[in-house]
């Protein structure tokens, strides 16, 4: 009986885990999967958009003339400010940490990105459901005026995932549409993370 009882509980929990280990979802009309089959996520692009060579980063940008482009990185959290809970916030939710992680990342970015300005954000948005922060910044490299939008979620107390746009400031509107769908079509897969 006991064996009986334990090949149940065995063959559910396995069912369980086989069966939530990954989201399916289908490529929306219009898009191509750009993320590897290793990636925690599926990330979608315009069809007419070139994938990158991927080394742990999803990559894929415009064309051979417009190099605007969309990345998605997933940074494991090393730093543990990021779930500092601020007075008065006693339930705080995926915003405050991904609010965290942006003050370390822009000072980063201040000390290092030559121009950098921040245009708007920290801004409460959502990633696949999930609470999310949207940042806008400028910075110049060799004369170039480069405008980005970031997105940057927490999940699990354990990774932040980034998914910037990165484009010319005078090309930036142009592909703005695309980017905005990326990001309404990025789906996170369910079970463990990878």
């Amino acid at each position: 009986m006991r064996k009986k009882i334990l090949s149940v509980v065995l063959a559910a929990v396995f069912m369980l885990l086989c069966g939530c280990a990954q989201t399916k979802t289908d490529t929306p009309s219009g898009m191509k999967l750009a993320s590897v089959e290793a990636a925690d996520y599926y990330m979608y692009v315009p069809d007419s958009w070139e994938i990158a060579d991927q080394d742990g980063v999803t990559s894929a940008y415009v064309s051979i003339a417009d190099k605007s482009n969309v990345t998605c990185a997933r940074y494991t959290i090393k730093n543990d400010a990021v779930f500092e809970i601020p007075a008065g916030n006693e339930k705080p939710d995926g915003v405050v940490y991904a609010e965290n992680y942006w003050l370390g990342y822009a000072s980063e970015l201040e000390a290092h990105l030559p121009g950098y300005r921040l245009i708007s954000g920290p801004a409460a948005t959502t990633l696949d459901g999930n609470s999310a922060v949207r940042c806008k910044y400028v910075a110049t490299f060799s004369g170039v005026n480069y405008n980005f939008d970031m997105v940057i979620c927490i999940r699990e107390r354990m990774f932040a995932y980034l998914i910037t746009y990165t484009a010319e400031t005078s090309k930036y509107e142009a592909n703005l549409a695309s980017f905005e769908k990326i990001v309404s079509e990025f789906v996170f897969q369910t079970g463990v993370l990878k």
